[in-house]
């Protein structure tokens, strides 16, 4: 009985959060409706991260629908770097957005250029000599400078310096410090959990050793709570990032059961936590944790 009553709460968890989704992105496209009357290049970007904060969720859902959590992860990495940049845009002063966004489009596409052109190069060079004229000819457009600009008014340590700006980590750190979101600070981890996976290195293979050595009970209720967590993040960052962009427009949801739909997934969100956590409380005491 115990094992259905687990069963049951994942899937409440499950359609909760598909309930959520939707109301969040109908109240994103009603803000933007409502709220622009021109087509600026904070509007026009707003628009576009949304559109891939969005899709990128659609496939960590489709992944972790079909068993592939730890592919989700992977996808929910670039969906955390997104969020960040949702945030960031919206909650910097007004009087420093339009900076930003010449940063974003200008400053940081300077760079991807010369990085784009420096790796070009040197596959123009393996198809040239490998007799490959139309991969040679791709490649030589990928440094045409007429079509990927570069900005020499950049010097290399303030190209350096705009990049660490943009980073996940930085961004994070200026939300924390400057937006009153202390808390945000606790993606770090799971962001830090999902590029291992995205690297391939030691520690994405011993998640995945400890995943495996566990006894079948234990790992079910892991592989559970697994997913909750992942649900957790998509529900929880899409929503701050709907709050964002309602402050950015200074402006209120239409529809006020947004917060009752979105309080109700995290409460049945708690059952299939804690039945995990439950099973982990004796070797945290036994390493001197107090619990």
């Amino acid at each position: 009985m115990a094992q259905n009553d687990r069963v049951t709460s994942l899937g409440a968890v499950q359609e909760a959060a598909l309930a959520a989704f939707p109301l969040i992105r109908d109240e994103v496209s009603s803000l933007f409706s409502r709220y622009i009357s021109d087509h600026t290049d904070i509007s026009t970007t707003l628009r576009m991260l949304f559109k891939y904060q969005s899709e990128r969720s659609q496939t960590v859902s489709f992944l972790i629908s079909y068993g592939y959590a730890w592919d989700a992860e992977i996808i929910l990495r670039s969906f955390y770097e997104v969020t960040a940049k949702i945030l960031f845009v919206c909650l910097t002063q007004e009087d420093q957005k339009a900076g930003l966004m010449s940063e974003f489009w200008e400053g940081l596409g300077d760079i991807n250029n010369r990085r784009t052109a420096r790796k070009a190069e040197f596959s123009e060079q393996i198809s040239r000599r490998s007799g490959n004229a139309y991969d040679e000819a791709v490649f030589s457009f990928l440094q045409n400078e007429r079509f990927f600009p570069k900005d020499d008014s950049f010097s290399r340590t303030q190209r350096k310096r705009l990049e660490q700006t943009w980073s996940f980590s930085e961004i994070i750190q200026s939300l924390s410090a400057t937006s009153g979101l202390q808390e945000i600070n606790s993606l770090f981890h799971m962001y830090g959990m999902a590029s291992h996976l995205a690297h391939a290195d030691c520690n994405a293979l011993e998640l995945m050793i400890d995943r495996d050595i566990r006894e079948t009970d234990e790992r079910t209720l892991l592989e559970r709570a697994h997913l909750c967590r992942i649900m957790s993040d998509q529900v929880g960052l899409a929503f701050f990032s709907a709050e964002a962009l309602r402050r950015h427009f200074k402006a209120e949801f239409e529809n006020k059961s947004l917060f009752s739909v979105v309080d109700r997934f995290f409460r049945l969100t708690k059952p299939v936590s804690d039945a995990f956590d439950e099973t982990q409380k004796e070797f945290y005491r036994s390493h001197g944790a107090k619990l």
